[in-house]
């Protein structure tokens, strides 16, 4: 694995501007190596979603896992190169040990429209499907962490968001109001 330069890692400190690829976002050169070899594996109907997600969008983030979501539980792969079978929903890289969590809509409670909706407005980003802010903001509003709302946040101030076209009942519009509201105006 190439070492960063002191001029990679500046790119670290900003949100994206189009200039950092989905590799230069990760903190963690473990991720880096296992979604290496995920490219490996022919995925279909998924996005990546998640803090490496999130990370690729804002000023990256700790994360030490990679979270996939699929169209349908049908759509999860039973065996992935290079990755052994963890647990139910997760594999690990044979060589990192980072897990993977594989995820359906019903797993995280998702709507399958809301998920399909997510999955359809993904960016091709390195070869991967990556949820667009929106559909990241869309994906973390069900969850609805302290994480998930500083998340939230963050990519509201950093990206345009827009959930318009999600389908999303008034629970998660209040929640998404909310933090809208709470942000600082000088922001």
């Amino acid at each position: 694995m190439r070492l960063r330069s002191f001029r990679d890692l500046s790119k670290m400190n900003y949100p994206n501007d189009g200039n950092r690829s989905l590799m230069e976002s990760i903190i963690v050169p473990e991720i880096s190596s296992a979604l290496n070899d995920l490219k490996y594996n022919n995925l279909k109907n998924y996005c990546i979603i998640g803090g490496l997600a999130l990370s690729y969008y804002v000023k990256p983030r700790m994360t030490i896992d990679i979270d996939i979501l699929f169209l349908d539980i049908s759509d999860i792969p039973n065996e992935l190169t290079n990755f052994k079978k963890h647990r139910k929903s997760a594999f690990q890289h044979n060589v990192t040990h980072v897990e993977v969590e594989t995820l359906s809509p019903g797993f995280i409670d998702i709507p399958n429209d809301i998920a399909k909706k997510i999955i359809e407005t993904s960016n091709i980003v390195d070869n991967f499907n990556i949820a667009s802010p929106s559909g990241l903001v869309v994906s973390k509003l069900f969850r609805f962490s302290r994480q998930d709302q500083a998340d939230i946040e963050n990519l509201i101030i950093e990206c345009d968001v827009d959930i318009s076209d999600y389908n999303l009942s008034d629970k998660e519009i209040e929640k998404y109001e909310r933090i809208i509201k709470e942000i600082p105006k000088n922001e």
